[in-house]
């Protein structure tokens, strides 16, 4: 139930995480099986649990998993936009970019559709980050269903593309199709979808150049002395001049200054305050940050954010 969620949370929330994932299977359908036989005015779908979530007093954020590109609807997004607590970031399961090869993974959108939710998305969301999932050699995929995979990834501007090869799994429907794609055309494509996401991420962290990003630090950056690096709540990571323990675990306000192997490069803004060898009190910044000072009695270890299943 929403208030056991709520509970949940709370207690997460004591414990240290900072930040909140809420995950399911379909989680834009989390309150359809609560919701039957009830009348409307007591639905409780997903936009009315993050509000509900959101109340919550404390400084946290809180970020969706795996979404269909159907279940990001207007009163979610809107959510997004009205909610600071909500991380703008969305992913969005594309699978392929072929009308045909999602037809036969019995998927129920299409490529235009799923295009147009992007679309819908970036036209409501401040910069939103969109990242997906793309299964590549599905039993008959043709290298112009692939090459339709591409347009799509493409014109979406993932700023993430997790690439599944294809795997054929016993007793399910899809490890009977024919034809199988052999393994090096497989590796190629995986390959060309790989090197498209360094295109379109770069892309997306150069139009983050000059905000300020509240990012989470998670630790020391191990290739640059002297930085540490955590994620934003666009889910893009980021390396800025910060020492430990001071930092860790904190939520610090930093202004994007450059890019460098697949992050961001950045610089703590000056309402950070110093303590001895690091970085102090903690305040303003993209989310809400709290004013809080480090001390040897409140530090603790670095936690991954709490992940709560709701289905």
């Amino acid at each position: 139930s929403p208030e056991d969620i709520a509970a949940e949370v709370e207690r997460l929330l004591e414990e240290g995480y900072e930040e909140i994932v809420l995950t399911g299977i379909h989680l834009g359908h989390y309150g359809i099986d609560r919701n039957r036989g009830r009348p409307p005015s007591e639905w409780v779908r997903l936009p009315g649990l993050l509000r509900r979530l959101c109340e919550i007093p404390g400084d946290f954020r809180i970020r969706l998993s795996s979404l269909e590109a159907a279940e990001a609807r207007d009163e979610l997004v809107r959510v997004l936009r009205e909610e600071p607590k909500v991380c703008p970031h969305l992913h969005l399961c594309l699978q392929s970019g072929s009308d045909r090869i999602l037809r036969a993974m019995k998927r129920r959108y299409t490529r235009r559709g799923f295009l147009e939710r992007c679309q819908r998305i970036r036209d409501a969301l401040d910069c939103p980050a969109l990242t997906t999932d793309i299964i590549v050699g599905f039993p008959g995929e043709t290298e112009e269903d692939f090459a339709q995979t591409l347009a799509v990834a493409r014109e979406a501007g993932f700023v993430k593309i997790h690439v599944f090869p294809f795997s054929p799994r016993e007793g399910t429907p899809a490890a009977r199709l024919m034809p199988r794609v052999g393994p090096e055309i497989v590796n190629q494509r995986r390959l060309a979808l790989e090197a498209l996401e360094r295109e379109t991420a770069r892309a997306y962290r150069r139009s983050l150049m000059g905000r300020t990003l509240e990012v989470l630090v998670e630790g020391a950056d191990e290739t640059r002395p002297g930085q540490v690096r955590g994620t934003s709540c666009r889910y893009v990571p980021v390396s800025f001049r910060g020492h430990l323990p001071a930092l860790i675990r904190r939520r610090v306000p930093v202004r994007i200054i450059g890019e460098a192997e697949g992050m961001l490069l950045g610089e703590p803004e000056p309402s950070v305050s110093s303590l001895p060898g690091g970085m102090g009190s903690v305040v303003g910044g993209e989310g809400g940050v709290s004013n809080r000072r480090a001390n040897a009695s409140s530090l603790i270890p670095a936690r991954r954010p709490g992940r709560l299943s709701l289905l």
